[in-house]
């Protein structure tokens, strides 16, 4: 038998870092924007998300 584990919180934090670090990718390669600038974009987001993570929402 296996046990089903439900996905927590800090696990959408975790998978969202590098999504944002992709999408802001995505978004300079689609538009008149330069990619490292999306890029950059897009890790200032992860890094929000990675203090939110570490500070507000501690893994338990």
């Amino acid at each position: 038998m296996t046990e089903t584990l439900t996905p927590s919180q800090y696990d959408g934090l975790l998978a969202a870092m590098p999504a944002s670090v992709a999408g802001g990718a995505a978004v300079g390669w689609v538009f008149a924007v330069p990619v490292l600038a999306g890029m950059a974009a897009g890790s200032l987001f992860a890094g929000l998300l990675l203090t939110v993570s570490i500070l507000l929402v501690p893994p338990q």
